[in-house]
C-alpha cells in the first residue's frame, strides 16, 4: 500500500483479508509487512510500535517466504511472489548501494473496525536487502499463476507448520533497526 495513503487511526484504504495474518508485498514504493488481527489491544498496539521486529527471508519453490517476530507476542509468517501483483504495482530489480540497509514498513490493521493501528518504519542488513532482491530477480524470470502459487503456499505449509521451523530455516533472520523515512 503506498505509504501516503496510510495514516494511523484513519480507514485502511485496501482491502481487508478475510481472516487474521499477515502480508508482504514488494511492491514499487517499497516493501512493506501488512499485519491483520481482529480486536486489536493497546498491549498489541504498543508491541508493534516499540517491541523488537526480527524478519527474515527464505525461499521456497519460487516463493519468498518471510517469517517475523514481535517482541514476545506477536509472530508469523507472509509468502509473496511479484507475479500476483498488477503489473504497474511489480518491483523492478534493485541494487543496493554497498552498506545500504534495506527500508521495509510494518503496517497494523485492526480487520474489527478497518482502520490502520499503528505504522513503523524499519531497516534490516544489506545482506537481507540482498537475498529479497535475489528472490525479485529469481521470481522476475518465472512465472507462476494462482493455482501454482496456492499449491505451493500448501507445501510450504505442510513443511513448515510452525513458524519456528521457518525461522530456523531462513537463510536471513535478524533483528531490525528502527527507521526514520526521509
Amino acid at each position: 500500500m503506498s505509504p501516503d495513503l496510510l495514516k494511523v487511526g484513519q480507514a485502511y484504504p485496501g482491502e481487508l483479508p478475510a481472516q487474521d495474518g499477515a502480508l508482504f508485498e514488494l511492491a514499487k514504493y517499497g516493501p512493506e509487512l501488512r499485519l491483520f488481527f481482529s480486536n486489536l489491544s493497546e498491549e498489541m498496539v504498543r508491541c508493534v510500535e516499540r517491541d523488537d521486529i526480527w524478519i527474515g527471508v527464505l525461499r521456497y519453490g519460487d516463493l519468498g517466504i518471510v517469517p517475523w517476530k514481535i517482541g514476545e507476542r506477536m509472530q508469523g509468517d507472509a509468502q509473496f511472489h511479484v507475479y500476483l501483483y498488477h503489473p504497474e504495482m511489480r518491483p523492478t530489480d534493485q541494487a543496493l548501494a554497498p552498506h545500504e540497509r534495506y527500508p521495509i514498513q510494518v503496517t497494523l490493521v485492526d480487520r474489527s473496525d478497518g482502520r490502520v493501528r499503528a505504522l513503523r518504519h524499519i531497516t534490516v542488513s544489506h545482506e537481507l536487502g540482498t537475498a529479497f532482491d535475489e528472490i525479485v530477480a529469481y521470481q522476475l524470470g518465472n512465472f507462476i499463476d494462482h493455482e501454482d502459487y496456492d499449491a505451493q503456499v500448501s507445501g510450504y505449509q505442510n513443511e513448515f507448520p510452525e513458524v519456528e521451523t521457518a525461522i530456523q530455516a531462513a537463510e536471513h533472520f535478524e533483528k531490525s533497526e528502527n527507521h526514520t523515512p526521509a
